[in-house]
């Protein structure tokens, strides 16, 4: 099974980063990493775009000698730093501000996960939270336009302009690449958005039914081996 098409102009790499660049025990995987690497030797850049944070996925971005874009906090969190361009779209203090007035009302921890201590556009709550209650909740609060979107690692909570097809683009406009030459490739619900934007679009084995549905491919190859496949697909 091919994972590209048979003939394309594809430009540019832009992948996830938990689920996706990671093995079964949630750590680098380290083929895939040399993958990459050989994909930027080969003269296509390589971004990311993930739910994490500015710090962590600069740091990954860094050591990993990539040089696409870096799309952080599920699109909250654009920055270019070849362009000397960094932008924040949006002010995360509303979404804390729900995560505390929900814990009010259910059964989570408003804290959310370790890296909401860097969090600039958005908030994140532990996954054992309802999000379907938090849904239910949001709606009819001040909080109302608030998206609930729930990965492998968190649940998001953050302003509806907040999302990795939103951020692909504008980092892509920045850049001068057209969305059709871009392939992506991810495993959870915030890749969505990106999947319908994107050129490419392909789910790693082990992601979510949505994604997988979002996607033009579905890997036969369990999360990180796929992007091993893939880039020597690409460049044999």
């Amino acid at each position: 099974m091919g994972l590209l098409p048979d003939s394309h102009h594809l430009q540019m790499l832009v992948i996830d980063i938990d689920g996706t660049l990671t093995d079964e025990n949630k750590l680098l995987h380290t083929g895939a990493v040399e993958a990459l690497r050989e994909l930027e030797q080969a003269g296509i850049p390589v971004g990311l775009a993930t739910g994490n944070v500015r710090p962590i996925t600069w740091g990954l971005w860094r050591f990993l000698g990539l040089s696409g874009p870096m799309i952080c906090e599920t699109g909250g969190v654009i920055w270019e730093p070849e362009f000397n361009y960094l932008n924040v779209m949006a002010d995360g203090e509303g979404a804390k501000s729900a995560a505390n007035w929900l814990a009010t009302k259910m059964d989570l921890d408003p804290i959310g996960i370790e890296s909401n201590a860097w969090r600039e556009s958005e908030w994140c709550l532990k996954t054992v939270a309802d999000d379907q209650r938090m849904i239910e909740l949001l709606t009819d609060s001040q909080w109302s336009d608030l998206t609930v979107v729930r990965t492998g690692f968190a649940i998001h909570l953050a302003e509806p302009q907040v999302n990795k097809g939103a951020g692909l683009l504008h980092s892509l406009k920045i850049r001068g690449i057209e969305a059709k030459n871009v392939c992506v490739v991810g495993d959870a619900s915030n890749d969505d958005p990106m999947f319908e934007v994107a050129g490419h679009s392909i789910a790693v084995g082990g992601a979510f039914e949505s994604t997988k549905q979002a996607a033009d491919v579905v890997s036969p190859y369990y999360r990180a081996d796929t992007l091993v496949h893939l880039v020597d697909e690409w460049l044999n």
